[in-house]
Formats: C-alpha cells, structure tokens, sequence
C-alpha cells in the first residue's frame, strides 16, 4: 500500500521537466572536478567545476555505480586516485598505483570496442597516461593542496569547448547500463514476480538507506530489511523475502528521499518525521497542508504576493472546511492525498502511521480537530495551536529532556487525520502536568476541551464546553473550577497582587481532585477576604456560581474527565475575572 502510493509519486514526479529525478538505473553524483581532454585521449586541462559553482559541487545524472566497498573503480566518474594515480601526498603510493590499475583495467575492457569519439578517447587516456609523472603535470599540481589533504571529489571527462560530459553520451550510457545488467546476473539476481507491480523482473537484494529522519543514523536507516535469519522463509535471504523488483525498490526510495530531502514536504509530529504528498503534481496541496498543520497563523506574517492565494485558501479551510476550495478552479477537494510518519528504530525505520484520503476530507478532519481544541486565550492567545504545543503540554516544564511519548504523537496524529477520539493519555498526562505545575496554559486547556468535546460528539452526548466561558453550565466540576477562580480572585483583591502565592499554589490539585475536603474550608476563608473589599461585586459572582451546584454537599471525588472540566471551568473563569479587571480600569 505504502509502496505502491510512492511508486506512483513517482512516476508523477518523473514527468515534470522541472523537478531533478533521477529516471530508473541512475543515480545524482556529485562531482568537484572536470578533466579536459583531447581526441587522442590527452588531458589538457583540469577543471575545478567547485569554482564555477559557489564553492559547491555539482550534481549529475548517470547510470549507477555499482563499485564494492572493495578497490573498484566507476566508469567515466570516479576520485583522483582512480583517475589519474594521486593522492593527497606527493609521490607515489602502492594503494594509488592499485586503484589507477584497476581503473585502466576497467576503462579499457569496457570500451574495447567502442566506436565514439569519446569511448576512443576514454580509451586512448588511460592506455597513455603515465602515474609515474602524473606528480609532474601542471593541471594537477595547479589543484593539489599543499596542507596535505586529498583531493576531494568526483571527476569527471568532456572535449575542449564541449558543453556535453562524456558521461551524456549515448554509446557511453549504453555500455555502462549493459555492463550493470552483467553484474547483476553475475551476482545470481533472481527473477519472480514483483509484489507491488506483478511484473516478473529482477527482485531487489538490498534496499537503499533513507536519510533525513529525525533520530535516525546519518548515515540512513532501512524502510524494508531483513538482516536476521528469522526474519526470513522459504530459503528466501535479505530483501528478496519482500519480492519487490529493482524497479519498484528504485522508485519508491527515490520518491521518499525526495520528500526526505524537502523541507516543504516535511513536517515532524511528536517522533515521527512526516511526509505528505497529493495525487497531483501542484504544489498548492502540500503548501495549504503543510501551514495548517505546522502554523495556520504564520501565513498572516511577512505574506508576500505569491503567498496571497495561499492564505485565502487556508482562511477558507478553516472556516468551512472543504466547502472552502469547493469552487477553487486550482484545486479539488476529490484529490488523492497521502501522510507518511517515520520514526527510527534500531538502525530501521518504523512506519508511525500512513494515511490515504481524499484532500477534501483531511481539510475537514483538520478544520474540525481545530474547532475542536479551539479556546479564547486571552489577549496573547492563538486562535489556532500547533500539534506541537498540544504535545509538549504533556511534558513538564522544568524537565531539561522536551522528549515526547514516542506513543503519544502518533496517537495524536491518528485523532487529526481520522476524526477518531483524541488517546486518553494525552488527557491524562496533560491533568497530571496541571496539577502538579499548577499551570493552565491556552495548549493544556485546549487538550481537555478537545478531548471532552470530541468524545462526547462521537458518543452523542451533549456537551456544554464552549471557545468562552459557558456562565450557563450546571456541569458540578466545571461550576466548581469556575468557583475557585472566583475565590481566588477575592483573596487577590483582598490581599493585593503582590502576595508570594494564592490559593491555588496550595489548594488546586486537591480541590481538583477531592472538592468536599477543601471547599468548606476555602468558603469560611473566603468571607475573611471579602470583608476586606470594597462593594459587593465578588460577593454576588461567587453567590452566582454557588447557586448552579445542585444538593447542599459538593463532590467527593472527580474521575479524570470532571477533573478536565473543573481544570476549564477555572481557567476561562479566571480569563473572564481579566477581561472584566481590564475593562474597570479603562472605565476610570
């Protein structure tokens, strides 16, 4: 399924004449150095390519290397000491003689027979060049270093005045396609029928390394591998266990390390580095996804022209979900879209989560998962929180290790992309984290209204949890947070701002929990406080508040989602007690 949605990415990208991919058989290699020669095979020049490209190497395409981790050389592309015999030290050395004589040996059986006037040459340069001068010859000195470091990089020929490699020649091409196809067979490549394709063709022995995955190895980590006996059946070793054919294997690698490899295609959740790509070559799908899911409000910053669309479509989104772009003449909301988490494991790669849908029903899932978490913030507030900040809510704040629950991001993710109900632990570690903190920030709350708000949706209960402050709740939990943030409130007007901590550094973890222990005792305290003030005001929000809880008794215990809404109840009172202070002191 994974495989084949990127083997079709594939072949979607393959057909842009924009975008750098590689066709099936090639690879990009980079290369520092371009080496001038004549029709009789003469080097006449070195050319440093790093030069004439800001210092950087330059990428080109040609049929795939297939050198051992042995001494091997690469046709018409390989380092100095292939090339031409020399190292980073001057003189000659026994490795270097090697490595040119297996170049040489390579050079001149591959195109024995070739009729080009570049094979000729190939062949004419090599049957010439003599290693034992080579430390004599101007073009290498001219690049030799004499800090005593190699010479670094590929090398690759041209003609004098040729804008063309001899690598993009045709007969060059073919011969080293065909010599690939040799080694192949050599190696006892198996033929069967591809489990992706159903074509019968040659079946992959080993499967490239990705990179570019948070947590990985830099040096990549497998997506499919069997390195262990028992791993394997039926005889089958490595890959071929998977029976997907060179073809698909090329293809698939290719789309997901292009992805890897594009900041605009990639985003993390939790552990998981996240890819996302439409059925569409247009890049509006990934852009519009891409800022919903990583900052929906970022789009209002530093917007320039050709971001003005961009932001209107997402605008619409938000507002309407698909309804949105159902009119949008540049996008479809029946468009195949598909979101890829990985996250490493043990030197492999593990797929977190992979999603496929319509792009019309992932803008209706996000759309919905922010109405979901949506609440008023205050005045520094965000209309829309990152999936990060709802994950590193859960997280204590004093902790110096920010790691996530491995678990927790995926689970996550799921709830976005599916409409599912949001994990229970994220419920629970985001209480835990408020009671032992006392800290209610805009993210934590949004997870408990998220969490409350959806679970009841999906089990057609009704919920009373609004963006603002609901003064019309009877819920007993959330009348009680509302209650404790006015009482808490009193002793501030009472006491002053200045006091070292309120009742809630003392009292809100057990009141949360356990309101029949400590209420009685925060009301006698509380008429303390109110002598002290001026007007009647509190008394009258508090007699307000207290006369919603139903019986002449308050709760004894509060299971976890009570706990959730007295935690709300508290904190969009306490936002309401702000927005009224603010608007006294302008009245004076």
């Amino acid at each position: 399924m994974i495989l084949n949605a990127l083997c079709d990415y594939y072949d979607l990208l393959s057909q842009q004449k924009d975008i750098d991919i590689c066709p099936f058989g090639f690879q990009n290699i980079p290369v520092s150095y371009a080496a001038t020669l004549s029709e009789e095979g003469e080097l006449l020049d070195i050319i440093s390519l790093k030069e004439l490209n800001n210092n950087r190497s330059q990428s080109f395409k040609m049929p795939i290397s297939m050198k051992t981790s042995s001494i091997s050389s690469s046709p018409v592309c390989d380092n100095f000491e292939y090339i031409f015999g020399v190292g980073g030290e001057k003189g000659e050395k026994a490795i270097e003689k090697t490595k040119f004589e297996k170049a040489k040996s390579l050079h001149l059986e591959m195109f024995e027979e070739a009729s080009s006037s570049e094979g000729i040459a190939i062949r004419k340069y090599f049957e010439n060049w003599d290693i034992d001068k080579a430390w004599e010859n101007d073009y290498i000195l001219k690049h030799y270093s004499d800090k005593g470091k190699a010479f670094s990089g590929n090398v690759v020929f041209k003609f004098l005045g040729s804008k063309k490699y001899f690598h993009e020649q045709h007969e060059i091409t073919e011969i080293w396609k065909k010599q690939n196809e040799e080694k192949l067979k050599e190696e006892g490549m198996e033929v069967a029928q591809c489990a992706i394709s159903g074509v019968t063709a040659p079946i992959a022995r080993l499967h490239d390394k990705f990179k570019g995955v948070d947590g990985a190895s830099t040096m990549g980590a497998s997506l499919v591998c069997f390195n262990k006996d028992a791993d394997e059946s039926y005889g089958l070793k490595q890959s071929r266990n998977s029976a997907v054919s060179e073809e698909v294997a090329f293809k698939y690698y290719t789309a997901l390390q292009y992805m890897l490899s594009d900041r605009e295609q990639k985003i993390q959740i939790g552990d998981a580095t996240t890819v996302f790509w439409a059925g569409k070559i247009e890049s509006a799908y990934t852009n519009i996804f891409k800022s919903m899911m990583n900052n929906p409000e970022a789009i209002e910053e530093d917007i320039v022209a050709e971001d003005v669309k961009t932001r209107e479509k997402i605008k619409s989104i938000l507002a309407d979900g698909s309804k949105g772009i159902y009119n949008d003449t540049e996008l479809d909301s029946n468009t195949k879209f598909f979101i890829l988490g990985l996250s490493p494991n043990a030197g492999r790669l593990s797929v977190r989560f992979f999603y496929r849908d319509t792009f019309g029903n992932f803008c209706d899932k996000i759309k919905q998962h922010y109405d979901d978490i949506s609440i008023y913030g205050g005045g520094s507030g965000k209309d829309h929180i990152k999936i990060w900040s709802l994950l590193n809510a859960t997280i204590s704040s004093k902790s110096k290790d920010k790691k996530v629950n491995p678990l927790l991001g995926g689970a996550v993710a799921r709830s976005i992309f599916t409409g599912e109900q949001y994990p229970q632990i994220l419920l629970n570690q985001t209480i835990i984290r408020v009671k032992a903190e006392t800290q209610i920030t805009q993210p934590r709350a949004s997870i408990i209204k998220g969490y409350l708000i959806r679970k009841n949706r999906i089990q057609k209960k009704k919920e009373e949890l609004t963006m603002y402050l609901n003064e019309k709740s009877t819920k007993p939990a959330y009348v009680l947070g509302r209650t404790f943030a006015i009482l808490e409130m009193i002793q501030k007007n009472a006491l002053g701002d200045s006091i070292n901590s309120t009742i809630k550094d003392k009292y809100f973890a057990s009141a949360c929990a356990n309101p029949s222990l400590v209420f009685p005792n925060l009301l006698k305290l509380t008429q303390h406080h109110l002598a002290k003030i001026e007007g009647n005001y509190w008394d009258i929000k508090l007699g307000e508040c207290l006369s919603l809880i139903e019986g002449d008794t308050f709760p004894k215990i509060l299971d976890m989602e009570n706990q959730g809404r007295f935690i709300l109840g508290y904190y969009q009172q306490n936002q309401k007690n702000y927005e009224k202070r603010e608007v006294k002191v302008e009245a004076l």
